[in-house]
């Protein structure tokens, strides 16, 4: 498994997804779904979190190659999230400022965060748990 850069503290769950045809799609939702249950997600903040997965799926599926989308647990401080993410070695010499808008355009509105981070090129996305849960475990640890 490749390890996935982030500027957040890892935490569990740790999923992944090989995405090689169009029902591959469908896995990554529901696998999404299950990861952001276990993070205590809200059913409508893992419905979103599903739609961004499945989307960057969609996006690999469409280069042709098969490709891995991550899924894993990650903590700022106090707050927990959900980070997806995925190798994007067919970016490389594209404007990164080119490629933010894009993804911006198709994706912001389904998380909190998008990055596209170098060595090896990735896309991370990052959606953090908003709800009265996150707050109650602020107030416990």
């Amino acid at each position: 498994m490749a390890e996935t850069t982030s500027s957040y503290k890892m935490r569990p769950p740790v999923l992944q997804v090989r995405v090689e045809d169009s029902m591959d799609i469908m896995i990554v939702r529901d696998t999404t779904r299950r990861a952001a249950g276990l993070l205590g997600f809200s059913p409508g903040h893992r419905a979103q979190l599903a739609s961004a997965a499945a989307t960057l799926a969609e996006l690999v599926l469409k280069t042709g190659e098969a490709h891995t989308v991550h899924l894993n647990g990650v903590q700022r401080q106090r707050d927990t999230g959900l980070q997806i993410s995925s190798q994007t070695p067919w970016l490389e010499g594209v404007s990164v400022k080119n490629v933010m808008i894009a993804l911006k355009s198709k994706m912001g509105d389904l998380v909190d965060e998008i990055m596209l981070v170098e060595e090896p090129l990735t896309i991370l996305m990052v959606m953090w748990r908003k709800d009265a849960k996150n707050n109650v475990e602020k107030n416990v640890q």
